[in-house]
């Protein structure tokens, strides 16, 4: 399960988009995407975000706020870990939406494609779109959550190609990469050992 977030502004509290992404195998099973109304305090929208990723106050004014939102999350993702390219960003973005909402940090273990792309292949950058491209991905609406999301579970899977592995956890092995957490307690990066 793949996961992106995109932010009004500077603030991690404050989501104003987000896309999951099922896969079984190689396949898309099944996604759930939405725009989000950032909470009171973070709904600043910032002219080098818009720039980015096209999102306006405007388009969010009818949009649902983090904690219905994280409700929906939460159970379209139940128990099952996910991955995101950066995925410091994107969790970070959970730990700050559910603070500023009052919500409990949930109990989350994740993967981070960019960390294992560099214990994959040798690149000049390790951006989104580099690593699609070096992972034969075609690739198109960089900044647009459900693209992106899209994209980092495809690269998961060429990851998981170019390592000989079929899961998650072989493929962090073969790499020498450790699972990310999110808990009651904080967080552990996931990062190479």
């Amino acid at each position: 399960m793949a996961i992106d977030f995109e932010t009004a502004n500077g603030s991690r509290a404050s989501a104003c988009s987000v896309a999951v992404v099922r896969f079984s195998g190689d396949e898309e099973k099944e996604s759930y995407a939405t725009l989000i109304r950032p909470p009171d305090g973070h709904d600043r929208f910032e002219a080098r975000n818009t720039a980015i990723h096209g999102i306006r106050r405007t388009d969010v004014v009818g949009a649902p706020r983090w904690p219905a939102v994280w409700s929906q999350l939460r159970d379209f993702i139940g128990d099952s870990p996910v991955v995101a390219h950066n995925a410091a960003f994107d969790t970070s973005v959970i730990r700050g939406a559910n603070s500023a909402a009052g919500i409990r940090p949930p109990t989350l273990r994740y993967a981070c494609t960019l960390v294992i792309a560099r214990q994959t292949w040798q690149l000049d950058s390790y951006t989104l779109p580099r690593v699609a491209r070096a992972a034969g991905i075609v690739f198109g609406d960089h900044h647009r959550a459900e693209a992106d999301a899209r994209a980092a579970a495809k690269v998961l899977v060429a990851e998981r190609r170019e390592h000989g592995v079929e899961s998650i956890d072989g493929l962090l092995a073969s790499a020498r990469v450790s699972w990310g957490r999110l808990h009651s307690e904080g967080y552990e990066g996931c990062r190479k050992r």
